[in-house]
């Protein structure tokens, strides 16, 4: 055998070996496990649900869970195909509430983004303003709620913006310590080779900072649904929080749980929809870190 067979054979890659085992699942648990255990907590509170129900002695007036859930059906759906099998309720309180959110998560993201870049890049900002960010996250936003109708009147402007201003706080913390994370030896790199700031920026710190980001709008997204239902306790003619308290007054007891069921819904489905959204963004990340798994 010659040198050059020796070398060549050493550096030559070894070739991919295909598994003739399935892979494992994560955990140890298989799908059928999984779908059963993520079954059995609902299935536990339904049946708790329906036994509370039915205790007539005990003085609570609940409705069961059958009742409920048909409430829910009649107020919010429809036999109209015109509408898009949509109830009243739906376009009177629904889409409105969702707005709002939406509006004001919106409204959250690029405040929280774009303050967070500027204080994660400057330390002599992030200096100035920190005792400023720290006294507005230490603020109750369910006390707020009329200072915001004071200074905004009614309407939809003052809810948006006690929205924005409840949810704002994750995604700036996040932003700030995500830009922080990126790095001081990627910053000396990137100065050493004269990488322009716009690219630094877009190519470098938004990039690195983007997993925290998520994780903030991720925690945000869903106080947003909280502040919106205080928010339209007080001063509204519409939305879910205002149909709340309005079946809680007339005694419509399977209504308000029909409220209650059509909120927990909107939050899995906006939790379902931004985990989508997530993975298909960061992509390249769950790439690189399954690498280090």
């Amino acid at each position: 055998m010659t040198v050059q067979n020796v070398r060549s054979r050493a550096t030559r890659a070894p070739a991919p070996t295909k598994s003739s085992k399935p892979a494992k699942p994560r955990g140890g648990i298989g799908l059928p496990q999984q779908i059963v255990l993520r079954l059995l907590v609902p299935v536990i509170i339904l049946l708790c649900w329906f036994a509370l129900s039915r205790a007539a002695q005990s003085g609570y007036f609940v409705p069961g869970p059958w009742e409920s859930f048909r409430t829910a059906g009649t107020m919010f759906l429809s036999g109209d195909i015109s509408k898009g099998f949509l109830g009243e309720a739906t376009f009177t309180h629904f889409v409105p509430s969702v707005l709002r959110a939406l509006a004001g998560l919106f409204l959250a993201i690029a405040i929280g983004v774009g303050v967070g870049v500027v204080l994660g890049i400057s330390p002599v900002a992030h200096a100035l303003f920190q005792p400023l960010v720290h006294l507005g996250r230490s603020l109750p936003s369910p006390a707020l709620l009329g200072v915001f109708f004071l200074l905004f009147g009614i309407g939809d402007s003052p809810k948006i913006f006690l929205i924005a201003f409840s949810v704002v706080w994750p995604i700036l913390f996040n932003t700030i310590d995500g830009v922080m994370s990126v790095g001081e030896i990627r910053s000396q790199a990137a100065a050493v080779y004269r990488i322009p700031a716009r690219l630094v920026l877009t190519h470098i710190v938004l990039p690195g900072a983007s997993p925290k980001i998520f994780a903030g709008i991720r925690t945000a997204m869903s106080m947003s649904l909280i502040i919106m239902i205080i928010s339209e306790l007080q001063k509204s003619d519409n939305g879910l929080g205002y149909l709340l308290v309005s079946t809680q007054r007339d005694f419509n007891y399977p209504g308000f749980f029909a409220v209650l069921i059509v909120l927990a819904l909107l939050g899995v489905v906006m939790n379902f929809i931004f985990l989508q959204i997530e993975r298909r963004v960061l992509a390249w990340h769950r790439g690189a870190t399954a690498q280090n798994d």
